[in-house]
């Protein structure tokens, strides 16, 4: 778990990764709503092959909530403004086209947001048994095949790899999105 503070106060940021087949998106998004109630958290989940470790969602968590504190934000729910900083992409519908979930998904990128250690990670544990998902963080790991896969998402040349590895490259990707409001 992370710890972050800022315009925003201080909140807690817990990033896991899990394995389970999604047959319905929409209903596995109801239920992920419920949870977040019972546990006043905000979490989201996204395709794992798109991101680049556990360092762009804390990242992209840390600038939504800035966002939305300092009313710079793209969206109107924290759980939207998530999935924009996310994708490093000020289009909703194109943020979750690059980083949502979709119908087939089995690799899961699972973001909780909360006031407290201890509600981040109840609500944490109740995803994974509510929606039988299989704790595996290996599915964040950057591999060779997500580099591929992560270039073509985030629009960045081949190239940059020379510059730097592909996580700093995301990173920067999300960091200029800042800059285009």
């Amino acid at each position: 778990m992370f710890e972050l503070s800022g315009a925003f106060g201080k909140r807690v940021v817990g990033v896991v990764g899990g394995r389970a087949r999604m047959d319905d998106v929409d209903e596995f998004l109801r239920k992920l709503a419920k949870i977040d109630k019972k546990n006043r958290t905000t979490s989201q989940v996204f395709e794992a092959s798109s991101i680049a470790g556990k360092e762009h969602l804390v990242h992209a968590a840390h600038l939504a909530l800035i966002a939305q504190a300092t009313k710079k934000n793209f969206a109107s729910s924290l759980h939207i403004e998530l999935f924009c900083w996310v994708a490093a992409e000020r289009q909703i519908a194109r943020a979750f086209e690059k980083v949502g979930l979709h119908k087939g998904s089995k690799d899961l990128a699972i973001l909780t947001l909360g006031d407290s250690r201890a509600r981040v990670k109840q609500a944490s544990a109740n995803i994974r048994s509510e929606l039988g998902i299989t704790r595996a963080d290996d599915v964040l790991d950057v591999t060779r095949k997500k580099v591929s896969k992560l270039l073509k998402v985030f629009s960045i040349p081949k190239d940059e790899l020379k510059i730097a590895p592909i996580q700093k490259l995301v990173l920067e990707q999300i960091a200029l999105l800042a800059l285009e409001k």
